[in-house]
């Protein structure tokens, strides 16, 4: 379980659990969380329904398929090599060089790490702490979450499902993944540590991290808004 911040994070937050037939919400310290899954247990009976004030609440799906792992390789470039220029000898002696020392080899700068990146650093140390194996990052579910968090941020809604009636599982088949599991969101937490600890504060949030069974990810992130999205695979 990872420590919660002390400090004040931004806005309401509001959780929501959905499976294939069930939806729920909570009310939470700052920002707004919510996650879809598939194939995973109800949940928590102690959540509220959301503040919709028709009552109504998002129809939310997932479709399983089958799932395929990407590799990456690496590409190693040779170092060059320069040849130093050789001078006819003379027969008076040389006088010391006066020429300054050549500097070391630059190094290369350090890579910064992203906010996405260190949410799956989290996940995987929260995973450990349960026993869970870590998940990987697969480049079409860091797709299908960017695409979300993006078009949440651009057009200015919350939820799993886009205006058109796109769910999670459908945004992440459309991505090329072929077995989508699970999805966390959230909106108005700035930094990693602060939407991984709502995610972490509400149960079903926490069931999706803490899911043995599911093994990729994908994080997106849109800064305008802050909208946070997590993709899960098998």
């Amino acid at each position: 379980m990872l420590p919660a911040l002390s400090a004040a994070l931004v806005g309401a937050l509001t959780a929501g659990a959905a499976t294939f037939m069930t939806d729920a919400e909570s009310v939470a310290d700052a920002g707004q969380v919510n996650l879809a899954v598939e194939n995973s247990p109800a949940s928590d009976p102690g959540l509220s329904d959301s503040e919709d004030p028709t009552g109504a609440l998002p129809a939310e799906s997932a479709d399983e398929q089958t799932y395929e792992q990407n590799s990456s390789t690496v590409e190693t470039v040779p170092a060059s090599t320069t040849q130093q220029p050789t001078s006819t000898p003379s027969e008076a002696p040389s006088s010391p060089s006066s020429e300054a020392p050549a500097p070391p080899p630059a190094t290369g700068t350090p890579t910064q790490v992203t906010e996405e990146e260190q949410v799956v650093t989290l996940v995987n140390a929260a995973r450990a702490q349960s026993g869970c194996d870590p998940v990987t990052t697969e480049p079409e579910l860091v797709e299908a979450a960017q695409q979300h968090s993006s078009d949440m941020s651009e057009r200015e809604y919350f939820d799993h499902t886009t205006p058109e009636g796109l769910t999670f599982a459908d945004r992440i088949l459309e991505a090329g993944y072929e077995s989508p599991g699970a999805e966390n969101i959230a909106r108005g937490q700035t930094s990693a540590t602060q939407v991984m600890n709502s995610w972490m504060e509400s149960d079903g949030h926490r069931a999706n991290i803490l899911n043995c069974q599911l093994t990729t990810i994908g994080v997106g992130l849109d800064k305008d808004g802050w909208y946070w999205t997590q993709n899960f695979g098998y």
